[in-house]
């Protein structure tokens, strides 16, 4: 091949780059690569971070939803429950709501008091107990239950007061 020759052939690679046809330079740069690594970098992780808070987001969500529906589900047996069933420890139907969907009765808090009608203050019988210890369950006694669910992961906790009387 002579020098001729190789002049020719140079000419007519850079001919058919200016017109389209098959490039002269063959292969990327390592700074081609690092940079378009990075840019995906810059792109891709706020991404991913947002679609993990969506998740979290939505787990608590879900939670939320379990613990309200529970907690509805408790005062609804706490209200239906005959008085003379449950008159001074209504704790029962309230443990029972939350073992409906498996989740551990610690999951449930129930503070049962009563109003001592003399002081007007609300008051605990032994053994958190809705009735006065002298007189036990009596017609007219006002009843104050407080009941707290919280959800297995305690991320979600939710509480709700039941005033109940025969007034």
């Amino acid at each position: 091949m002579t020098i001729s020759d190789m002049r020719q052939r140079s000419g007519r690679r850079r001919a058919l780059a200016v017109r389209g046809g098959a490039p002269t330079d063959e292969g990327v740069t390592l700074v081609e690569v690092v940079l378009s690594i990075a840019l995906l970098g810059i792109v891709v992780v706020p991404l991913l971070l947002a679609v993990s808070a969506s998740i979290r987001s939505s787990n608590v969500s879900e939670s939320a939803a379990q613990v309200e529906t529970l907690l509805v589900n408790a005062v609804d047996r706490v209200n239906r429950a005959p008085r003379n069933d449950f008159q001074c420890d209504v704790s029962s139907p309230i443990v029972a709501a939350v073992e409906t969907v498996g989740w551990p009765t610690s999951s449930a808090t129930v503070v049962q008091e009563y109003l001592d009608e003399p002081t007007g203050n609300w008051l605990s019988g032994t053994g958190n107990l809705a009735c006065p210890d002298s007189t036990g369950f009596y017609n007219g006694i006002v009843q104050r239950i407080t009941i707290t669910i919280t959800s297995p992961d305690e991320r979600v906790s939710r509480t709700l007061q039941v005033v109940r009387g025969d007034i």
